[in-house]
C-alpha cells in the first residue's frame, strides 16, 4: 500500500482501492460456525444434535436473535474468545446440501403499508445485527437524525461496497426505502467515492442528497462518514445507553435488506480478499459462518509460516490465529500478509516527532495518550479525549518508533469503561444531576470536557 506525502510536510495520504470486481460465488461449505458476541451457550434455545433450518432463530425467546444461515445439524456448541477477549457463543453446524427455509420468516408484502416496528422486527428476524445490536427491542428505537448509506469501504483494500454500487443500484434503492421506513430517519444521505459518482447515476429515490468523498482512508469509516456527511455523531450502543444521532450502513448491506421481501434471512455477504502475492483485491460471495480456509482454498491462496491473516482491514482489523475463523455478518475484507510485510512493534520510546498527532483524523494528542496508557495513568487519558479515538490505525502506521499506539489507546478506553463506576462513590453519583452517574464520552472532534460537565474528583 502506498503512502503519498508532499516532501513529508503534509500528512501522508492513503489511497483506497477503486477496482471493479464482480463477486465470485463460492460453493456451500460443509460446515459453518455462527458466532454470537457477548453471549454464552446458556442463551441458546438449541443443543448439539438438533436439526435447524435456514433462517431459524437459535436464541432463547427472551434474548436477541442468532439466525441460522444454513440448514443442517448442530455438531457442537462452545465458547469462543474473540478480539480483545470478547466472549462469543459459537454454534458449529454440519451443512445440508439444500436450504430448507424456516416458515416463521414471513415475506414483507408492501413496504409502504408496513409499520416501522414491523419492518425492524423483520430485519431483526432476518439477522441484520447492525440494527439489532444497536437496539434489541424493535419497539424501543432511538431517534435517527440521518441515515448514511455508504459506497466507501472501511478497509483501504476493500471493494465490496463499491461493487454493490456498480452492480446493484436498484437493490440499493429498494434497500434505502426499507431502511428509511424501518429506522425512521429524518433524512438519507448517499456517500460515494469521487471516482464512482458517474456509476451512482441519479440520486436514489428516498435519498436527500449525494455526497462525493475522496477515495482516501479513513473516509470510509462510519465515524468519519457520520461527521463529514451528516455533521453528526455515529449512533453507538455503550452499555445500556445509546449515543449519537447518525446511523451508517454500507451499500452492500443496504441492498441485502431486500431479502425480507422474499421472507429469507441474511445468508451471504460479499467479502474482499487481498494478498501480498496478488496484485489486486477480488470479491467473493460467501455463506456467513463459512471458514476462511474455504475462501483461501478456492482462490488458491497459501498461508505462510510467520505471515498474518487479517480480518476487517489492514489498519483497523485484527489478526486471526487460525484460518478456521468463520466469516461473520460484519466481515467485509480478508487480507493475507506475507512474512516480509509483517509489521513488528518495538519497545522504543516516543521521539516526539509529531507524526501521529498530524495524521489523527480526530485531532487527539496521540503521543501523550500513548505514554499515559503505557504506564497505566488512565485518569489523564480521559481529559485528552481517549474515548474519541476511532482506532483507525493511522498513528501506529506512521510512527517511526513503531510504537503500538492503537493498542495503547484501546487499552485506555477499556480501562476507562471498566474503572469509571468503581471510582465514583454513590454520594458523588447522586450529586451529579447533569449527566448521570458517569460523564458521557466526549463528542467526536472535541478534545476538551463538555461544557457544564461535572469534573471527576479523581482527575483533580
Amino acid at each position: 500500500m502506498n503512502i503519498r506525502s508532499f516532501f513529508q510536510i503534509l500528512p501522508p495520504r492513503i489511497p483506497c482501492a477503486t477496482l471493479a470486481s464482480t463477486p465470485v460465488p463460492l460453493p456451500l461449505p460443509e460446515r459453518v460456525t455462527l458466532l454470537w458476541p457477548d453471549r454464552s451457550p446458556a442463551d441458546l434455545a438449541v443443543r448439539a444434535g438438533d436439526s435447524v433450518k435456514t433462517g431459524q432463530n437459535l436464541a432463547r425467546a427472551d434474548k436477541d436473535f442468532l439466525v441460522s444461515t444454513v440448514t443442517g445439524g448442530i455438531e457442537e456448541i462452545s465458547v469462543f474468545d474473540g478480539p480483545q477477549g470478547c466472549p462469543y457463543a459459537a454454534v458449529a453446524i454440519q451443512v445440508a446440501p439444500k436450504d430448507d427455509f424456516d416458515p416463521s420468516l414471513k415475506a414483507v408484502q408492501d413496504v409502504e403499508s408496513a409499520s416501522p416496528v414491523s419492518l425492524r422486527n423483520a430485519l431483526f428476524e432476518a439477522g441484520f445485527s447492525s440494527l439489532s445490536s444497536l437496539c434489541d427491542n424493535p419497539a424501543l428505537w432511538p431517534n435517527v437524525d440521518t441515515l448514511v448509506v455508504s459506497a466507501l469501504d472501511a478497509d483501504p483494500l476493500g471493494i465490496a461496497d463499491q461493487q454493490a454500487l456498480r452492480d446493484n443500484p436498484e437493490g440499493i434503492e429498494n434497500g434505502i426505502a426499507i431502511l428509511q421506513k424501518a429506522t425512521e430517519a429524518s433524512q438519507i444521505v448517499m456517500a460515494v467515492p469521487e471516482g464512482l459518482a458517474d456509476s451512482a447515476g441519479r440520486l436514489p429515490q428516498g435519498a436527500a442528497r449525494m455526497v462525493r468523498m475522496p477515495a482516501l482512508y479513513p473516509n470510509g469509516l462510519p465515524e468519519i462518514l457520520a461527521a463529514k456527511c451528516a455533521g453528526g455523531v455515529l449512533l453507538e450502543r455503550k452499555g445500556a445507553d445509546i449515543t449519537g444521532d447518525t446511523l451508517v450502513i454500507g451499500a452492500e448491506e443496504a441492498a441485502a435488506t431486500t431479502c425480507i421481501l422474499d421472507g429469507k434471512p441474511l445468508m451471504e455477504r460479499t467479502v474482499s480478499i487481498s494478498s501480498g502475492n496478488a496484485p489486486e483485491p477480488v470479491n467473493v460471495r460467501v455463506r456467513i459462518g463459512a471458514p476462511v480456509s474455504d475462501i483461501l482454498a478456492h482462490l488458491d491462496i497459501q498461508l505462510q509460516p510467520k505471515g498474518k491473516l487479517i480480518l476487517n482491514g489492514i489498519l483497523r482489523g485484527y489478526a486471526c490465529f487460525s484460518d478456521e475463523q468463520p466469516v461473520a455478518a460484519d466481515t467485509g475484507s480478508i487480507h493475507v500478509q506475507a512474512p516480509a510485510d509483517v509489521f513488528f512493534y518495538q519497545q522504543t520510546a516516543c521521539t516526539n516527532c509529531g507524526k501521529c498527532n498530524a495524521i489523527c483524523p480526530v485531532d487527539l494528542e496521540v503521543n501523550l495518550l500513548g505514554r499515559y496508557s503505557e504506564y497505566g495513568v488512565f485518569d489523564k487519558c480521559r481529559p485528552l479525549g481517549a474515548e474519541n479515538c476511532i482506532e483507525c490505525g493511522l498513528c501506529a502506521y506512521v510512527c517511526p518508533a513503531r510504537r503500538p499506539l492503537v493498542q495503547f489507546i484501546s487499552h485506555a478506553k477499556h480501562a476507562i469503561r471498566t474503572q469509571t463506576m468503581s471510582q465514583i462513590s454513590m454520594e458523588e453519583a447522586l450529586a451529579c444531576n447533569a449527566c448521570g452517574p458517569t460523564c458521557p464520552a466526549l463528542r467526536l472532534f472535541e478534545t476538551g470536557p463538555p461544557e457544564g460537565a461535572v469534573p471527576d474528583k479523581n482527575q483533580e
